[in-house]
């Protein structure tokens, strides 16, 4: 568990991949998606696969990779964002993207701020932690 040594501002920590407690929020659901993917399981045992955690503005971020985090850093770090409307989709409703599904206010000034600079810290800390899980990609 990581934090900002004063106990507030964000946390993030990690945990073995559990695919029955899990999800990956990030992969594209498809038509009448639930939002959210079951994780596939590990094929072999010995190699270890982290769910990675990031609270920040009372949210909690989950993320099955170092790529997600990196994608979602890429997101925030962006103070305004392209529309995100798919060009020849007409039931748009039935499905969204990863960032199309999370709280409006986090994309706020001073909560964006606060999130990109939670999500910098995190990843530099599982990244000195030893971790290079960055299997599944981000959002295929």
């Amino acid at each position: 568990m990581f934090h900002d040594g004063m106990g507030v501002g964000w946390v993030a920590g990690k945990e073995r991949l559990d695919p029955a407690k899990h999800r990956d929020h990030m992969r594209y659901p498809g038509p009448r998606g639930t939002g959210h993917q079951a994780v596939e399981p590990v094929r072999d045992r010995l190699i270890e696969r982290w769910t990675y955690f990031v609270a920040v503005c009372g949210f909690v971020f989950e993320f099955q990779s170092l790529a997600q985090i990196r994608e979602a850093l890429g997101f925030f770090q962006q103070k305004i964002h392209p529309s995100s409307r798919d060009p020849g989709v007409v039931l748009e409703h039935y499905w969204q993207r990863w960032f199309e599904r999370l709280p409006q206010w986090l994309s706020e000034e001073p909560k964006r701020v606060k999130v990109v600079a939670a999500l910098e810290k995190a990843l530099r800390a599982f990244e000195t932690d030893g971790d290079s899980s960055d299997e599944p990609g981000p959002t295929d």
